[in-house]
């Protein structure tokens, strides 16, 4: 196998090429890069490189809720060689329908398909009897790339993810790990993650067991609880040898950062997605059927109309209703999952980003979630707290910057910023551009002179894929949504 002839659908940036060459037929190798780099292009380069050669014939990925979705609907269609179209048949597993026969069906219907098989899944999934049953039938008989998408999630040694990580590694032909934050809490977390890659390979390096490896990189001293009687306890005050560590980790695994990537586009887009509760859909439904009626009736719709209408969904989706009261909200079962997203995917950064949200109720719930963290900047900060948030952001006080589009449309310097989220979008079109370029310098051509990462929040199969959609194709939802509009929207 010569990965020197593998023809690629999309070209890749000179990281992507180089690592291709050297790694393409390794049985495992790791991908510690940064977010926006293009990981998952180059698993999917590896993934169809072996496939040709006769390599494998399933591709099992393993990544948290939503990103898991994200490599069948935006990643495999743009990067997977348009000659194997006709072979693939690919499924994300959805936790909420996988006790469904419709569900079971599919999940059997990828096992027996006769060419590439594709099946991507939550962490969570591979916690129950149904994803590991699943697993298990996909695995049999088949040679499998298993990837570990974000495989920081892994880290824990104890867990039951990160044995039955472990586990699944064992049984496949290729492992590929990847992640932008190996070691985001810790050193200690490298472990796991590198066994999820080698079951053997901290074998190979003297370190039997977990405690070996802590006591080797380690620095420990006795502390007192005194909260449990004066017991005494061995407490982890820091770390040594860390150069023969992350010699180690290179034997296996590829560090890169953004700023190491010269050819990197300035604007590179994401989208994240996560599932309603029940509850939440169940409004969404009533609302979206009420809408429905409306313009079934006959009566004219006017844009504002629609627009309110418009509104009503978003705000569901986010995780709340007004209620007649006006300055109250009514929430959904305690639940948000599209707060649960951006918390999450927060955690994992290891740079500062901006957050946008379009209601105040969000950026409300977003500093609770994430304390002295971040910094805020909306109608609800006076000029001098807005200059004192910017400073802190841009100094490297705080790692997040929350606000609203509106506010920081014009006029303001975010370039500490490498990632910036859109938890929620407003409708107009102007303040989606301005606030994109907040977090860009100018170069000396004129240009965009520094690389950002945009990530998209959406809940699948509402308002939120129209909003993006027509932001991203400069389209101002604001001036032109008309009765027409919104039901094709809804």
């Amino acid at each position: 196998m010569n990965p020197s002839d593998y023809e690629f659908r999309t070209k890749p940036f000179d990281h992507q090429r180089e690592v291709f060459m050297d790694t393409a037929t390794r049985p495992a190798y790791g991908l510690f890069w940064e977010q926006g780099t293009g990981k998952t292009k180059a698993i999917i380069d590896t993934a169809a490189f072996l496939y040709d050669h006769g390599e494998i014939d399933t591709i099992l990925v393993i990544a948290p809720n939503g990103v898991h979705r994200n490599w069948i609907t935006d990643e495999i269609p743009v990067h997977m060689p348009k000659r194997l179209a006709r072979k693939i048949q690919m499924m994300y597993w959805q936790s909420r329908r996988a006790k469904t026969m419709a569900h079971s069906r599919e999940v059997g219907s990828l096992i027996g398909h006769a060419g590439l098989r594709i099946l991507t899944m939550n962490y969570e999934a591979i916690l129950t009897d149904l994803g590991i049953k699943a697993i298990g039938a996909l695995m049999k008989d088949h040679n499998v790339l298993l990837v570990f998408d974000e495989s920081h999630y892994i880290k824990t040694p104890g867990a039951k993810r990160t044995k039955r990580s472990i586990a699944l590694a064992k049984r496949a032909k290729y492992v590929r790990i990847l992640t932008g934050t190996p070691i985001a809490n810790s050193p200690f977390d490298a472990y796991s993650q590198l066994r999820a890659l080698d079951p053997e390979f901290w074998k190979q390096h003297g370190f039997t067991v977990f405690s070996t490896f802590k006591a080797h990189f380690g620095i420990f001293r006795k502390g007192i609880n005194n909260q449990q009687g004066g017991r005494q306890f061995e407490q982890c005050v820091g770390y040594r040898r860390l150069d023969q560590l992350k010699a180690m980790i290179g034997l296996m695994t590829h560090r890169v950062t953004k700023d190491q990537v010269l050819d990197l586009p300035p604007k590179l887009y994401q989208r994240r997605f996560f599932d309603l509760t029940p509850a939440q859909q169940k409004v969404y439904n009533e609302i979206k059927n009420d809408a429905i009626s409306l313009l079934d009736s006959g009566d004219t719709v006017t844009t504002p109309l629609a627009i309110t209408r418009l509104l009503r969904l978003q705000q569901i989706t986010c995780g709340y209703v007004p209620t007649d009261e006006g300055n109250e909200f009514e929430t959904f079962d305690d639940k948000n999952p599209r707060l649960d997203l951006v918390e999450d995917i927060c955690d994992n950064l290891g740079h500062s980003a901006i957050i946008w949200a379009r209601f105040t109720r969000d950026i409300d719930l977003m500093m609770e979630r994430l304390g002295d963290r971040a910094v805020r900047y909306d109608g609800q900060v006076n000029d001098d707290g807005r200059e004192m948030s910017k400073q802190a952001f841009q100094n490297g006080d705080v790692q997040f910057f929350v606000g609203n589009p509106a506010a920081g449309a014009e006029g303001l310097t975010l370039t500490a910023a490498k990632t910036v989220i859109y938890a929620s979008n407003s409708f107009k079109l102007l303040d989606r551009l301005q606030s994109e370029d907040r977090a860009h310098r100018i170069g000396q051509d004129g240009g965009l002179d520094n690389n950002v990462a945009y990530i998209d929040i959406i809940a699948p199969g509402t308002v939120d894929e129209y909003i993006v959609a027509a932001l991203r194709n400069k389209e101002n939802i604001a001036s032109e949504l008309t009765g027409d509009k919104l039901r094709e929207w809804i």
